[in-house]
């Protein structure tokens, strides 16, 4: 036999190749999204852990402040009242914006955590030219719990029930810290499947939550029914009216 003919034997026909692509192809198209799910449950993991780690230094921060939660002196809309102009969100040490005082939650909570970057969640988008890095952050914290009297951990009726601090709206990082709800109101981000709600699931349709006990833990998206958003409980803050109008205290 020639080498040519065993050479002509060896190589692959036009049909041949063609097989070989398309079950290349296929295998990709079911293997793409797995890796894509892989990948996103990882990031849920770290941004599980990330709120743990605030949950414990928050729990730190009570034992050494007379069982009390971190104050913060106000949320943007009552700054003008302390003299200055209305701002949005209070500003974050290091962040360079004027008025940086260092008396929002997560400048007292930090010397307990010791890490910044604990604040990012790897799913969140920068904001215009805010990097997803510190000293920006990516998670809001209750407005009814945070507030600038400060609150008592023995007042909180359910503390494994009542969420202290939640994913930002729509993934974005700040560098002022906000109160999500505001004082005195529930939170329809992270509320309920319901009317024309868009809510903000990152992680698997749903996203973390942290709790005022320390502990904290995955939701999807509609679940989060029974949870409390205020220190007395609120009969577990039930929606009020689906689509439009959501707890009241």
């Amino acid at each position: 036999m020639s080498a040519n003919s065993f050479s002509r034997r060896r190589a692959f026909t036009l049909i041949e190749l063609l097989v070989v692509i398309a079950i290349i192809a296929i295998l990709a198209a079911i293997l793409f999204p797995v890796f894509a799910q892989a990948r996103e449950k990882a990031r849920q993991s770290v941004c599980l852990s990330n709120q743990k780690q605030i949950g414990t230094a928050m729990m730190m921060y009570i034992q050494d402040y007379d069982e009390m939660f971190a104050s913060q002196s106000y949320n943007g809309v009552d700054y003008a009242a302390l003299g200055g102009q209305p701002v949005d969100g209070m500003p974050l040490l290091g962040s360079g914006i004027v008025n940086s005082f260092g008396w929002n939650y997560k400048d007292r909570v930090l010397p307990y955590s010791k890490n910044e970057q604990i604040w990012v969640c790897p799913t969140n988008i920068p904001n215009g030219t805010l990097k997803t890095a510190a000293p920006n952050v990516g998670y809001h914290m209750n407005g009814n719990v945070f507030l600038p009297q400060g609150l008592s951990l023995a007042t909180v009726v359910a503390p494994a029930n009542l969420f202290i601090m939640r994913e930002s709206g729509k993934g974005f990082v700040f560098n002022r810290a906000y109160l999500r709800p505001i004082p005195g109101r529930c939170d329809d981000v992270i509320a309920y499947e319901a009317g024309n709600v868009a809510n903000y699931m990152p992680h698997s349709k749903g996203y973390n939550m942290a709790f005022a006990d320390g502990h904290a833990k995955w939701y999807r998206s509609g679940s989060t029914k029974t949870l409390s958003h205020f220190p007395k409980d609120e009969a577990n803050s039930v929606l009020v009216n689906p689509g439009v109008q959501y707890c009241v205290p």
